[in-house]
């Protein structure tokens, strides 16, 4: 249990320190999908799986005709501080013949039960549980040859304490475009771009004043050099833009960004293994770090896990969260 003093600085580090405090609901920010956590958190020009209506709506519109997808994650959120922080995820894909693809997402965030203490006193007179749930529907079309747009639409409830001073709500818009070259001798290159969390502020308690939502910038790029029926390998970069405070010099704000990148092999379609790199200067500090993770596929289900690093003043009891997902197609 941890006291309502302290729940300011467990909510800062569920963003493994990437926002600061200039965004509220912060949690938002925490990446889905164990196998785009493996190669750095870079999915924005992939997006090809039942997670794309978190990192590109537009990857909708590429759903594989007649295949439906749904994802499964748990992620025990910062163990080294607690037992009952934890992250889940649910998501869905498919193809709508004629138009492009379907989706959404439904993201549950346990920040854990609180003790509640009177201010100048030190015994606690009871407890409670702080959580914030996200439910996201969207769609993608393509709008020509190997370009695609999407838009992601979400209701956000953020439950920090059980008086109406601490509970929030907004709702918010992803955009997304994504653009798959025509095939060349050298291997398959993709581009996407989104626009996320556009919305207005949280409003706990009918007060909206300094509580924006963590809107963000997202570009990226993704290259498959080789895919044949024994072997692929995906190659994967993303920039990320935090667009809450953009106030200092378009210099220093060019160097405070979150970018990432890895590589993901697959043998036989039936093992893969990934690694990648994530460095964040987002925050008040820098998390810099490799990422690694493996996925096993047999007929129709898909195991994956994910190690991703934390803030470095947290690594004395671990260096990595962990991510498992499980992917079924039916």
């Amino acid at each position: 249990m941890r006291s309502l003093f302290s729940y300011a600085i467990v909510v800062l580090i569920l963003a493994q320190g990437a926002l600061g405090a200039s965004a509220s609901v912060i949690w938002l920010d925490i990446t889905p999908g164990a196998r785009a956590n493996g190669i750095g958190e870079s999915f924005t020009a992939v997006a090809d799986d039942a997670t794309a209506s978190y990192w590109n709506p537009a990857g909708l519109a590429f759903a594989e005709e007649g295949v439906r997808e749904i994802t499964l994650q748990h992620s025990q959120w910062l163990p080294q501080l607690a037992d009952d922080l934890y992250y889940e995820f649910l998501g869905y894909a498919q193809h709508l013949e004629g138009w492009g693809g379907v989706g959404g997402n439904i993201t549950f965030m346990s920040m854990g039960e609180q003790q509640e203490i009177v201010a100048g006193s030190t015994e606690p007179i009871g407890t409670f549980y702080s959580y914030g749930i996200a439910a996201d529907a969207a769609f993608g079309t393509e709008v020509a040859p190997g370009l695609a747009v999407g838009l992601g639409l979400k209701f956000i409830y953020d439950h920090l304490y059980y008086k109406d001073s601490g509970k929030g709500s907004s709702f918010a818009a992803d955009l997304g475009v994504l653009y798959h070259a025509p095939e060349q001798s050298f291997g398959n290159v993709s581009v996407g771009a989104t626009l996320t969390n556009l919305g207005p502020n949280v409003s706990y308690g009918g007060k909206s004043e300094n509580n924006p939502i963590p809107r963000k910038l997202k570009f990226g790029v993704a290259y498959v050099p080789f895919e044949d029926e024994l072997t692929s390998l995906l190659i994967a970069a993303d920039y990320t833009k935090l667009l809450v405070t953009v106030e200092d010099g378009i210099y220093e704000e060019l160097k405070e960004n979150k970018w990432g990148a890895g590589a993901e092999f697959w043998y036989y379609s039936l093992l893969a293994l990934r690694a990648g790199y994530v460095h964040d200067t987002e925050g008040e500090t820098t998390i810099s770090g490799v990422s690694f993770g493996a996925g096993l596929q047999w007929n129709d289900l898909q195991l994956d896990m994910a190690f991703i690093p934390v803030e470095s003043s947290l690594q004395g009891s671990g260096k990595y969260n962990q991510k498992y997902s499980l992917t079924l197609q039916f």
